[in-house]
């Protein structure tokens, strides 16, 4: 639960969860019309858990990671290029491309990680042989909700 700059009780970004799911979600349909095909809708997990501290300190005043997953069914032979796009216009939108990988002989063959240093986010893709698709992960920073005291660690 540190920030950027290593204070253990800088302010946290504030989000309520409502908030912070519908923007996975549209930054994930964002992601899935870069690489031209749908989310499946039943493939969508939103994931909340308690931000953990370095010191496995974990407070009670509400604060969150959120982890958004879904998976866009995509064949193996579009996965390269899709995950090129996605790349493309996150590199557009600020982000940091730390990794990606298009390489049929192992699975999954394509990999793309991307942060973005003004807002503490990052994005995974993964494209899969079986079953064909491309899964989208987006993740938050540790997010206190609006309106509640932090608490001080």
């Amino acid at each position: 639960m540190t920030s950027n700059d290593g204070d253990t009780n800088a302010p946290l970004p504030r989000m309520s969860r409502q908030d912070a799911q519908t923007w996975a979600a549209h930054f994930a349909e964002s992601m899935a019309r870069s690489a031209g095909a749908p989310i499946d809708a039943t493939s969508v997990k939103p994931q909340f858990s308690d931000c953990v501290g370095k010191n496995d300190e974990v407070a009670h005043d509400g604060r969150f990671y959120l982890t958004y997953r879904a998976e866009v069914p995509l064949p193996a032979h579009k996965q390269g290029s899709a995950g090129a796009r996605i790349r493309d216009d996150l590199q557009k939108r600020g982000y940091e491309i730390t990794s990606f990988r298009d390489d049929d002989t192992v699975d999954p063959a394509v990999v793309l990680e991307a942060y973005n240093p003004d807002q503490d986010f990052s994005i995974r893709v993964a494209g899969y042989k079986a079953p064909e698709v491309l899964n989208l992960g987006v993740f938050t920073p540790c997010l206190l909700p609006p309106g509640v005291k932090q608490e001080q660690l």
